[in-house]
């Protein structure tokens, strides 16, 4: 009989061949991918909320090692570093009884993290949004346009966190790494 088992295979993570470019850019500028399981969850009942923490609009939620963030009103994207795809999934539906419908979406984005003293000024240079302290606070979280890519982002200690399309990671890892080139040559 032929083995039916399927593998625990690690998804190859878009940008694997961007490590020395990200890495040319420090200490002045910090960026990495930092691959994630990621799940997307959408209420079907009440009962979601109080069973999956949910945030409100346009805000996030870290509790443990998980983060979930609002993308739309009956829409939130939950993830964690160190954790197989089908295991969040599994988890969250687990707590979500019938009351939330759960699917795997960790193929659909990566995730970057850009970090240092010009975040914001290398994210200002694509992004018409005010993402200043004052503007876009440690909880928020907005879907927008970086460099004409789609992305969602919100604030990490010392940075942003960045998802994007996986079909668009090439593209805005390149856009990236060429705005914070400057601030890489300027920085003592």
């Amino acid at each position: 009989m032929a083995d039916t088992t399927i593998p625990d295979l690690e998804p190859t993570p878009p940008l694997r061949d961007w490590s020395q470019r990200f890495a040319a850019l420090a200490p002045a500028i910090l960026l990495a991918e930092t691959p994630v399981a990621q799940a997307v969850v959408r209420p079907t009942g009440p009962a979601a909320s109080a069973r999956l923490e949910l945030p409100g609009v346009c805000r996030m939620r870290s509790s443990g090692p998980e983060t979930t963030l609002w993308l739309g009103p009956d829409e939130f994207l939950v993830y964690t570093a160190g954790v197989a795809p089908h295991a969040l999934t599994a988890t969250l539906g687990d707590r979500a009884g019938d009351s939330a419908y759960v699917a795997d979406m960790s193929g659909q984005r990566t995730r970057l993290v850009l970090g240092g003293p010009h975040a914001e000024t290398i994210l200002a240079h694509g992004c018409a949004l005010d993402l200043s302290p004052n503007g876009f606070g440690d909880d928020d979280v907005v879907q927008t346009q970086l460099a004409q890519a789609g992305v969602i982002m919100h604030r990490v200690p010392g940075g942003f966190a960045i998802f994007v399309r996986s079909s668009f990671a090439d593209y805005l890892a390149g856009w990236l790494v060429d705005a914070a080139t400057e601030y890489v040559a300027t920085t003592p």
